[in-house]
């Protein structure tokens, strides 16, 4: 039996090699180039959010009174300060002067006002940081990333927790909506 002529030359032609050599690979790089820009915008996220909870507690910390519009006002800037994040449903922001009491400098809340869920705080992080009538500002912050990426493969969304504290700077304790102690109880002032 004789061998069809066309087989020899088929076999001997490399046209569709790298045609194929590229399906094959294709996928792999794709997924690992996906993959190194989902970690940079990660990266980004908890970059932004560190720079952010530090500016808030540098910002509240210069001031003598505050409002809580005013500390509103802050949260609703944070669509500006985290660009180009969306921070408009993503953000939790937890504000609260800890006080210190008695000669053991015991920390105590002061006020404490919150928009979105409470950012986990153990008032005995503060211990040492104060002596009795001083305080210190603490911010927390919470925000949910979430990307087209981890949409798309289902994978899980991403929660940073940041948290910064600050001593007032020109009285040693700030008063919020007239008063420097309202005893501490979390007060919502906003969704955003």
């Amino acid at each position: 039996m004789r061998t069809p002529s066309f087989i020899p030359r088929f076999l001997a032609d490399g046209r569709g090699v790298a045609a194929t050599e590229f399906a094959l690979i294709a996928p792999a790089l794709i997924f690992l180039v996906m993959g190194v820009f989902e970690l940079s915008f990660r990266f980004r996220a908890a970059e932004e959010a560190t720079r952010y909870v530090h500016q808030v507690a540098d910002l509240v910390s210069r001031e003598t009174t505050l409002t809580t519009a005013g500390l509103e006002e802050i949260r609703d800037a944070s669509v500006f300060m985290m660009s180009p994040l969306d921070t408009t449903d993503n953000l939790d922001l937890d504000i609260s002067q800890v006080g210190f009491d008695g000669a053991d400098a015991e920390p105590i809340f002061l006020w404490r006002r919150v928009a979105g869920t409470p950012v986990a705080f153990d008032i005995m992080d503060a211990e040492g940081m104060g002596i009795e009538n001083e305080a210190v500002i603490r911010v927390g912050v919470r925000y949910i990333y979430r990307s087209i990426l981890t949409d798309l493969f289902g994978g899980d969304v991403m929660s940073i927790e940041r948290s910064a504290y600050a001593r007032p700077r020109v009285e040693r304790l700030i008063r919020l909506d007239g008063v420097s102690d309202d005893g501490g109880d979390i007060v919502n002032f906003g969704t955003g």
